[in-house]
């Protein structure tokens, strides 16, 4: 049976909610997911924060994240063209 990944973002203002992360294979990976899906879903208005990811009764990790990303030039864009967000997601693990 595959292992279940939980990972929440924590401290901020508002605590988050848990979320299960489908196909992470390992706490980086599930990491890098929800922070991803994060910072996509606040228009990249939080670039930085913490991350906890655990398996269902087992080991809990914490990372550091930070997000790096470009914007596309808007004075080159048609009204036409997708906006396309190019970026790199650091995480540092708590020890």
């Amino acid at each position: 049976m595959a292992k279940q990944y939980w990972a929440q973002i924590i401290e901020l203002d508002e605590e988050m909610t848990a979320a299960t992360i489908p196909g992470a294979t390992d706490h980086e990976d599930a990491a890098d997911s929800l922070v991803a899906d994060f910072v996509g879903a606040m228009g990249g208005e939080i670039t930085s924060g913490a991350v906890r990811v655990w398996v269902q009764g087992g080991a809990e990790k914490v990372y550091d994240w930070k997000a790096d990303f470009t914007m596309p030039d808007m004075d080159e864009m048609g009204d036409e063209d997708e906006m396309e967000v190019e970026g790199e997601i650091e995480l540092t693990e708590r020890v």
